[in-house]
């Protein structure tokens, strides 16, 4: 099976020189890979870095979902696997990962374990919001509502471009830091009769910057995270009543009752809920953006 390894990456050549000199042990048991690197800066920043080690592609078009595509369209394997430019892949993760059956898989992010966290950081809770992600367990296909998040998955070339590849509505940008193009893209592939898996054996260690675990970033991230959820099911949240707000606060109803049950004395959890509720706030107010950008009746 061929595969090429896709490293989309823009302004920090560090970091990812830290990934480029990680990938022979992450690759090891999968010959002939073909690697990628897509540099999502104009101004071709990770050019020398990525010296003669893989193929480089300069996309300017900002927005991680235009880097993405564009190594999508480039690639001539059957498979494509995606690392973010702030991980490091961990010994045998390429091999994990081609070891699952179905259309996609993807693996578990682990946060830099060096870095202090702070007291009331609720890293079970809200670690997603810094890209942790674990659903446990063995390998296995993804049930419900479950995905996986492009830090550290592989696809199938032909399933991924039959479904369009990455929404760039979803995916982050300059000035639009929106997210959830991952679950975007398992839900299409899932739609379109695919299966797609977990695989915890695949593991990257993902960057945690200071500024990150603070209190003002994590909020912001969370509200980032409620406009996406908002515009995930635009189609049906442009349905409901006051487009959709009832939806976000019966959401709400539900993780206030779940933060009760775990205490709200308690600093971690206290913390977690003012993301929910900034959360809810995101939700909200895309479904009232989008109110008010609507044209009136005639």
């Amino acid at each position: 099976m061929s595969v090429t390894v896709a490293v989309p990456t823009a302004r920090r050549p560090q970091a990812l020189a830290r990934l480029l000199a990680a990938l022979p042990a992450a690759l090891a048991g999968v010959p002939g890979v073909d690697l990628l690197v897509v540099d999502n800066d104009a101004a071709g920043s990770a050019r020398d870095v990525v010296s003669d080690q893989a193929r480089y592609l300069l996309e300017t078009e900002p927005g991680s979902a235009f880097a993405r595509n564009r190594a999508l369209a480039e690639v001539v394997t059957e498979r494509i696997a995606f690392l973010d430019d702030d991980v490091v892949p961990q010994p045998g993760w390429l091999a994990s990962l081609l070891a699952t059956e179905g259309v996609a898989a993807g693996g578990k992010v682990v946060l830099d374990p060096a870095v202090p966290r702070p007291s009331w950081f609720d890293e079970a809770g809200i670690g997603g919001y810094v890209t942790a992600f674990d659903l446990g367990g063995a390998a296995r296909p993804l049930t419900g509502s479950e995905y996986v998040v492009t830090a550290s998955a592989v696809f199938d070339v032909a399933a991924l471009r039959g479904v369009g590849g990455f929404d760039p509505q979803l995916g982050p940008r300059p000035g639009s830091q929106l997210v959830a193009d991952d679950v975007h893209v398992v839900r299409e592939l899932q739609r379109a009769g695919g299966e797609v898996w977990w695989q915890p054996a695949a593991v990257v260690v993902h960057d945690l910057p200071a500024e990150r675990l603070r209190p003002g970033w994590l909020l912001r991230r969370a509200y980032l995270q409620g406009r996406s959820d908002w515009l995930l099911d635009e189609e049906v949240m442009r349905q409901r009543a006051l487009g959709g707000a009832r939806v976000a606060a019966s959401w709400l109803g539900t993780e206030i009752g779940r933060r009760r049950r775990e205490g709200l004395w308690r600093r971690t959890t206290a913390f977690h809920l003012a993301t929910d509720v900034s959360r809810t706030l995101g939700a909200v107010g895309q479904g009232l953006r989008w109110l008010g950008d609507r044209e009136p009746s005639r």
